[in-house]
């Protein structure tokens, strides 16, 4: 007749312990984590940190804790037993080249040491790609192809109609009026008069006579200056900023008045038809 001791299964929580008598050997089968072994006698006590696959000789100890030193659970098989048993660790040592034909459970690389080829049978999607990194410094791009010739005719399509606008459309940062030296080209039905008028300071002066082929006239100034009819002044005219220009549509004499005098310059455009 004899007397199965059996394997004990616990879970110690963290800082949690237990006490038990003694046997003559304490086998650690299983443990999640290590764990503090503090056996003890009414004289003395020894203390030391076990793992999996332990086995301690337990003689002269009248009772021993285990004592979970962890911040967390610790899942623990022990045995206490008086028949000496040697435990075999799960541990297993490779050396040389391993082979893999497959794997039954997602494994965790953590490093790759060297280069491994992979080969896939059927399509794989892979996700999670990280988002567009942000690159500072120089930066050199090489093996870009070089540009192509072309030759022979090109045709280019889909390009957009000429869009028709409706309503009143202003017009910005048009050049000032250059002048112009040789020889210009107009079109037959239309010519183009330039004249450069000084202006004393407050004084109401013609810049351009009436002329009723006259389709309009363009004033530049370097000064600020208004404009009008005959006897215009800093009060009754339109005022043209300086280095600005205006465009006037009419035929009628256009007199100018500066308040410090200025330079003006005007360019008319009359109708020969």
């Amino acid at each position: 007749m004899y007397q199965t001791q059996k394997i004990i299964e616990v879970q110690l929580q963290a800082g949690e312990k237990i006490i038990s008598a003694v046997s003559q050997y304490l086998l650690i089968r299983d443990c999640s984590h290590t764990v503090t072994l503090l056996a003890k006698t009414q004289n003395r006590e020894v203390g030391t940190e076990l793992k999996k696959n332990d086995v301690v000789p337990l003689g002269g100890f009248e009772t021993i804790e285990l004592y979970n030193h962890h911040p967390t659970a610790v899942t623990l098989k022990y045995q206490l037993t008086d028949i000496p048993v040697n435990t075999q660790s799960d541990a297993v040592a490779i050396s040389g080249a391993v082979e893999v034909h497959s794997i039954r459970e997602p494994v965790t690389i953590d490093a790759i040491q060297q280069t491994v080829p992979v080969s896939f049978d059927a399509p794989v999607s892979i996700a999670n790609w990280p988002a567009v990194q942000p690159v500072s410094g120089k930066i050199t791009v090489g093996n870009l192809p070089e540009v192509q010739a072309v030759r022979g005719e090109v045709a280019i399509t889909n390009l957009p109609d000429v869009q028709t606008v409706s309503g009143q459309v202003a017009i910005g940062n048009l050049p000032q009026v250059q002048q112009v030296s040789g020889l210009v080209a107009v079109a037959s039905s239309d010519g183009l008069v330039s004249a450069a008028t000084t202006l004393d300071p407050a004084v109401s002066t013609v810049l351009i006579e009436a002329d009723n082929t006259r389709q309009s006239v363009l004033v530049q100034t370097d000064r600020g200056l208004y404009v009008g009819g005959e006897g215009v002044d800093n009060l009754s005219g339109i005022y043209i900023a300086a280095g600005e220009s205006m465009t006037l549509e009419t035929g009628a004499a256009v007199f100018a008045y500066a308040v410090e005098g200025a330079t003006v310059r005007t360019l008319a455009e009359v109708h020969h038809g």
